[in-house]
Order: C-alpha cells, then structure tokens, then sequence
C-alpha cells in the first residue's frame, strides 16, 4: 500500500475517532477530516508563496467547531489554515475556501450568490449543492464518508483537485482540457 493511501485511509477511517470526544455530531468530525485531506491535495491557481489558507464556515455551530479543532493552526501544501467562523459571505472576503453547513435551499442559495467563486473551493452538505453552483459536496452514505465533486465549477475557480483524491468520489462536469 503507498504511503498516499496509508495516508488517506488514516484520515478517512482513524483519525475521527481520535479527535475532539466532546463533538457533538461524529459525523461532523469525519467531514472535518475530508475537508483537511481536500485541502492538502488541492492548489490554487493563484496562491501566493506563505500565504495562509482562510476557511470561511457559514452555518450549524457544531460543524464551525469541528473544523475549527481539525483545521486551526494546521498546513496544506505548506499554507497554514486559518479558521474564520462567519454569519455572512460578506464577513470574509479572504476566504479561500467556504463550509455551507447551511440546510435550507433558499439560505443555500443566497449564500452562494454573494460569494465570488473565483479562486475559492466551495464545500457543502445539501443534496442541492452541486446544482446551485457549489465545488465539493461531502455525503455520509450508509455510514461511510463520500463526496461529489463538480469539475467545471472547480475549474472556473482556478482549482486543482489531485486526480488521486478524486477517483474516491463521484465526478460531475469534465476535466478541464
């Protein structure tokens, strides 16, 4: 087994268990942990050298803490991640990547509409968020993690997805090129 999987199996399947007992919902902490191994096999187009990663999370509060204990203070590709807990897009306009853990469709949507999508990975948990314009939409399905991602959005954004993480979701929209 490459050390890539090794890698990727611990996050997905380990290390959950292990971090915070205190969340509330287990299953927001396993998506915490997908959002970390998203943004270590991600780049953006138009990163600068040192700059830090800023997560903004719209939404449920106990996703806020569960990204705010796996993510705060932690480094992909060399960036450390910055966590920004907001009530609005507006409230962070240096956000590299959103969190909606928002339910409503209208709430959804609105959201979406205010955020400008280029340069930013736009994360969800609706069954709607890939139709409104998001980037990665994360699912628990008979218990086990999985996501969906849609290419063209990301593509817009000026953001790579390794092809390594993508072959363990569903791929809407096609590759660039």
């Amino acid at each position: 087994m490459t050390r890539w999987r090794r890698s990727l199996l611990l996050t997905f399947l380990v290390l959950p268990r292990f971090v915070a007992p205190a969340a509330t919902e287990p299953e927001d902490e396993l998506k915490a942990a997908t959002v970390l191994t998203f943004l270590r096999y991600t780049e953006w187009a138009k990163a600068r050298p040192n700059q830090s990663l800023t997560v903004g999370i719209l939404g449920r509060a106990a996703m806020c803490q569960a990204l705010q204990r796996m993510l705060d203070g932690k480094n992909a590709n060399n960036r450390t991640i910055r966590v920004a807990p907001v009530k609005r897009p507006s409230d962070c306009t240096s956000c590299q990547v959103w969190y909606l853990a928002l339910d409503q469709r209208s709430e959804l949507a609105q959201s979406l509409a205010e955020m400008p999508k280029r340069g930013q990975l736009l994360f969800g948990e609706s069954n709607h968020f890939l139709d409104l314009g998001g980037a990665v939409n994360l699912l628990i399905v008979d218990g086990h993690m999985s996501f969906e991602v849609n290419l063209e959005v990301l593509d817009h954004a000026g953001v790579t997805v390794s092809s390594k993480l993508l072959r363990y979701g569903q791929v809407r929209g096609r590759p660039p090129g």
